[in-house]
């Protein structure tokens, strides 16, 4: 054989070359059409099992027909060489297109909701790619994105023959119990891939960094999803949501399916207006300032990461802080309120007893965001928050979250977390449910007991205030209501922020930095969220996305 000739495939031009194989550019005379041949190298021609993980890829792509998978045309042999011939993607890999800078979230968005389908349609045959990343993702001559090189890919039930002990794939985009060395992988091992491929779209780079392959790979294994906004502060933050549902470290808390992962950023992407902003590039500042170099082969090497069978899985899992179980609140405002003074302050006083609302994400620390303290999406009814209802309210779990709603007037409700910190920042996602009721909803912070904390609270005609409650008495840090135009109104979302950093206190809503005030009396504490009701109508809040962090820096 010669390198002008394969089978009846003339080469045109080689298009990479890589430690397992080299691929070509050549023309098919019978079919007069261009196509790509992957060749194994020379030095693993001798290896039965690349040999016989290219005979499964021509097998396992003939199974799944998808126009969102690169079809394997033909497979042979030459020379003892095996090869596969695939159709030809003239537009290049995605990884060339996040190299040119970073994408906007609807372009984004647009590559994952096309290939999506293609892989829950390969999930649904028990195949895992395994090695899912922006090299394995080509582009046809009209930008339509396909999913490629399924040479490692393998059955969930039964695929241990080809890899034995060893853990294969790209580091860079490995999944928990890939990296663990699990036996029973399954679709959402790429699932958490193609979150990491979502992260590296918008920044340009992805979450983590490390050394060598073991430390990048323990920090897939034990280091939270930093967030995407000190890079890309023009996304909203419902993307480092999804990205956190997407990169969970408990598979079971992933998206169910590509095309639910696709379905999500698409919600987000359709609300969020096309500025025109130039495409970022990559830069050093896309990650730490330390002196690391990501490891990923690229496109043009050996993509395969072993890790050798006898580091044991229990060494390398970390399993993340077990939440505290959470304390109700109640009292009733009317005493307090009686004892104040002009009708403003007995609105703020009232709204002490309120919370904040605020957004699960990862803002802060740049390259990596905060430290995560605690975090809770709020729809796991057994995480401790309290479940229970009478005569004047009551806290549910639904299907969209955790629900707060008190039934008599002047009454508010609250609820804790009882872990205690000193600076942090919290978040929560805030929906009132019913239009047109007279109530407030928000956060508290530095919680010493029932009688003295830190309050931040907004109501839905856009007012809000900051103040502490301080041996059961009420001490707001302005003389009335203040009002923003970042407060949604009615029954929308607000996301919410309370940052208690050393002696000052922020309240950020939607992102927006409404007020900061500064006061000494309490340095650390629980933090919490209520609502509070001002007429006899029910007034319901339901939260989702609880979450503590380090706080901004």
């Amino acid at each position: 054989m010669t390198r002008e000739i394969i089978g009846r495939y003339e080469i045109r031009s080689e298009i990479g070359q890589g430690g397992m194989a080299a691929v070509y550019l050549a023309y098919d005379p019978n079919f007069r059409r261009n196509v790509a041949i992957k060749l194994v190298s020379v030095n693993l021609q001798e290896n039965l099992t690349f040999r016989e993980r290219f005979q499964r890829e021509a097998q396992l792509i003939a199974k799944i027909e998808h126009p969102a998978i690169v079809p394997v045309y033909d497979f042979g042999e030459q020379d003892h060489q095996p090869y596969l011939v695939m159709r030809y993607m003239p537009g290049g890999s995605l990884a060339n297109k996040i190299k040119e800078g970073a994408l906007t979230l609807a372009y984004a968005s647009q590559i994952i909701s096309q290939i999506a389908p293609a892989l829950d349609a390969v999930h649904s045959q028990g195949i895992v790619h395994r090695d899912l990343k922006p090299a394995n993702i080509l582009f046809d001559g009209f930008g339509n994105p396909a999913i490629s090189d399924f040479g490692i890919a393998h059955f969930t039930l039964a695929t241990t023959d080809l890899t034995d002990s060893a853990i294969i794939g790209t580091p860079s985009y490995m999944s928990p119990e890939q990296v663990r060395g699990d036996r029973d992988l399954d679709g959402r091992s790429d699932l958490y891939a193609l979150g990491v491929i979502l992260f590296e779209m918008l920044t340009g780079g992805g979450p983590f960094r490390a050394p060598t392959p073991l430390s990048l790979a323990m920090k897939h294994l034990s280091e939270p999803i930093p967030s995407v906004r000190p890079v890309r502060p023009d996304l909203p933050r419902e993307v480092d949501l999804i990205l956190n549902k997407a990169m969970a470290k408990d598979r079971e808390k992933r998206y169910a399916s590509a095309a639910e992962l696709a379905l999500a950023l698409r919600g987000i992407s359709d609300t969020v207006k096309d500025d025109g902003l130039p495409v970022l590039r990559p830069t050093k500042s896309v990650h730490s300032e330390e002196l690391i170099t990501e490891i990923d082969t690229g496109e043009d090497s050996d993509s395969s990461f072993h890790l050798p069978s006898s580091l044991q899985p229990d060494i390398l899992q970390a399993s993340p802080q077990s939440p505290q179980p959470a304390t109700p609140f109640r009292r009733s405002l009317m005493p307090q309120i009686a004892g104040i003074s002009g009708l403003g302050l007995c609105l703020i006083m009232l709204c002490g007893s309120i919370g904040l609302f605020g957004a699960w994400t990862w803002l802060g620390r740049p390259g990596f965001g905060p430290k995560h303290l605690y975090s809770d999406d709020l729809s796991d009814p057994t995480r401790g928050w309290p479940i229970k209802q009478d005569a004047e309210g009551g806290y549910v779990y639904q299907s969209d979250g955790y629900h707060i709603f008190v039934d008599q007037i002047d009454q508010v409700l609250w609820a804790t977390v009882d872990n205690g910190y000193g600076n942090s920042s919290i978040y929560v996602d805030a929906t009132p449910v019913t239009e047109g009721r007279n109530g407030y909803y928000g956060l508290l912070c530095r919680i010493q007991d029932d009688q003295n904390f830190y309050y931040f609270v907004i109501q839905s005609n856009g007012d809000y205030a900051i103040g502490k409650y301080k041996n059961a008495v009420f001490l707001p840090f302005f003389s009335d209501w203040k009002q923003s135009d970042a407060i949604k109104h009615g029954n929308q979302t607000n996301r919410l922020e309370a940052e208690c950093t050393a002696n000052t206190l922020r309240l950020y809503v939607n992102d927006a930095l409404l007020d900061e005030v500064t006061d000494t009396d309490f340095t650390s504490g629980f933090s919490g969220m209520l609502a509070a009701s001002l007429d006899s109508q029910r007034f319901e809040v339901v939260f989702r996305n609880f979450l503590i962090t380090e706080p901004r820096q």
